[in-house]
C-alpha cells in the first residue's frame, strides 16, 4: 500500500509542476485517467487492508468475549460449590481485563508493525544507495591550479558494452578556451562531466597540472571547477541565496560584480529589494534568459581555474546572448575554460574546437582551420547560419 501511496503522491507532484504542459497539449482527460489509474490502486490496497482488519479486529473481540464469558461460567460454578469465594472471583475477573486489555492491542500493534516495515524499505532502499565511491579520499589538488588539463586516450560507457566516449585525446593549456560541437547525443556533455568526477572514465587517464584525476579528493577537484549547466537549477530563495551556494562569504560588492560581468544586473536593479530579491522555486519568477546570466554569475562569483559552460547561452535571445559572450570572452582568458555549444557563433574564438560524433573527436582546430577543412564543422557551421537567418526573421 505504501508503494501505492508513493507512486500516486509521485504522479500528483509531477502534474502540479507540469500543469501548463498539460494544459498546452489538451492532456488534462489523459492525466486525469493517469491519476485514477494510480488512485485506484491506492484504493484496492487499502480495501485488503480494511478486510483483513474487518475479520481480524472482530475475532480477537469474539475472542476475548468467548473467555471471559467462559471464565464468568466457571467461576459461578465454583462460588457455587464454595470453593471460590466472591472476593476472588471479582480480583479474579479485574486480572483478566488487565491481561485482555494489552491483547485486544496486538491487533493494532500488528497493523502498525506491517505499516511501519513498508515505510522502511523505501527508507532503507535510499539508505542503501552506494554514495560517490570514496569522495574524500584521495590528495588535494596541488594549489595554485594552473588548470593544465590533457585526456589521454580516455573511453567511457555507462552499463552498456557500447562505448559512449570512444579512445578521446585532448590538451587545455592554462588559460585556453576548448570547445566542443556535434550533433545531439555524439558525448559533449560526458567528456566534461568526466573531468569533473561525475563518472569515472573506464580507461585512459585525465589529469589537471600533471595529477591524474583520479587520485584527487572530489570535493578539492570540484573546488577548481565551475559549471554552468544548460538547464539552470536556481534554489527557492534570494538571489543573494543562490550566489552564496558558490561563494559562502562574497560580499555585495563581489556580487554585483559578478551579475555584472553575466550582464544580469541590468534586471536584477529594477527589482525594489535588489540581490535580496525572492525568486521562487526553480527561480519561477525570473525568465529563461534572466535564470542562465545568474547561474553565469554564480560559476564566476566562484572564480574557478577551470570553467565549464554547457549550452550556457542556449536559453537567450540573441541580443542578450551577444553582451554574455562580450563578458565571457574577457573573463575566459583567465581561466581554462571547456565550452559546449550549438550555436557556433559563440564559439569562433575558441584556441581549439573539438567536434564530437558518436564519442569520437573528428576533427580538431580554429574556427577558421576546421571551415578550410570543409567537414562536418563546416557543414555544421552552415546549419547555425541558417538557423541564426531563420531566428532574426
Amino acid at each position: 500500500m505504501k508503494q501505492f501511496t508513493g507512486e500516486m503522491n509521485a504522479l500528483l507532484v509531477d502534474n502540479v509542476a507540469g500543469i501548463r504542459q498539460i494544459k498546452s497539449y489538451s492532456a488534462e482527460i489523459r492525466e486525469h485517467k493517469r491519476f485514477n489509474a494510480s488512485a485506484l490502486k491506492v484504493k484496492r490496497a487499502s480495501l485488503k487492508v480494511m478486510k483483513a482488519w474487518a475479520i481480524y479486529s472482530p475475532s480477537m473481540s469474539f475472542a476475548n468475549s468467548v473467555g471471559y464469558v467462559a471464565v464468568i461460567t466457571a467461576s459461578t460454578w465454583r462460588i457455587a460449590e464454595g470453593s471460590m469465594s466472591v472476593g476472588t472471583f471479582v480480583s479474579f475477573s479485574a486480572i483478566i481485563w488487565a491481561l485482555y486489555e494489552p491483547v485486544t492491542k496486538l491487533h493494532q500493534l500488528n497493523q502498525m508493525t506491517q505499516s511501519s516495515i513498508a515505510a522502511a524499505e523505501r527508507v532503507f532502499a535510499i539508505l542503501d544507495e552506494e554514495d560517490e565511491s570514496h569522495s574524500t579520499e584521495g590528495s588535494l589538488i596541488a594549489q595554485p591550479v594552473k588548470a593544465h588539463v590533457i585526456f589521454d586516450k580516455v573511453t567511457f560507457n555507462y552499463d552498456s558494452d557500447i562505448p559512449i566516449i570512444k579512445n578521446v585525446s585532448l590538451e587545455a593549456k592554462p588559460g585556453q578556451t576548448i570547445a566542443f560541437v556535434g550533433t545531439t547525443g555524439a558525448g559533449k556533455s560526458t567528456l566534461v562531466n568526466l573531468l569533473a568526477r561525475f563518472y569515472e572514465y573506464d580507461s585512459g587517464s585525465i589529469s589537471i597540472d600533471g595529477q591524474p584525476i583520479h587520485t584527487l579528493n572530489k570535493p578539492s577537484l570540484r573546488e577548481s571547477i565551475g559549471y554552468v549547466t544548460q538547464d539552470p537549477f536556481l534554489f527557492n530563495g534570494t538571489i543573494r541565496d543562490n550566489l552564496e551556494l558558490a561563494k559562502p562569504e562574497a560580499s555585495d560588492e563581489e556580487m554585483w560584480t559578478a551579475l555584472k560581468a553575466a550582464n544580469a544586473s541590468p534586471f536584477i536593479e529594477l527589482y525594489q529589494d535588489g540581490i535580496d530579491t525572492q525568486i521562487g522555486e526553480r527561480g519561477v519568477k525570473l525568465s529563461g534568459g534572466e535564470r542562465q546570466r545568474l547561474s553565469i554569475a554564480r560559476a564566476l562569483l566562484k572564480n574557478p581555474p577551470i570553467l565549464i559552460l554547457d549550452e550556457a547561452t542556449s536559453s537567450v535571445d540573441s541580443t542578450t546572448e551577444k553582451l554574455i559572450q562580450d563578458a565571457l570572452d574577457t573573463l575566459l582568458k583567465k581561466r581554462t575554460a571547456f565550452v559546449i555549444a550549438h550555436r557556433l557563433s559563440t564559439i569562433k574564438n575558441a584556441d581549439c574546437i573539438h567536434v564530437l560524433d558518436k564519442g569520437e573527436i573528428i576533427e580538431s582546430g580554429t574556427h577558421s582551420e576546421l571551415l578550410l577543412k570543409n567537414g562536418k564543422y563546416a557543414s555544421l557551421s552552415k546549419q547555425s547560419f541558417v538557423d541564426k537567418e531563420k531566428e532574426l526573421t
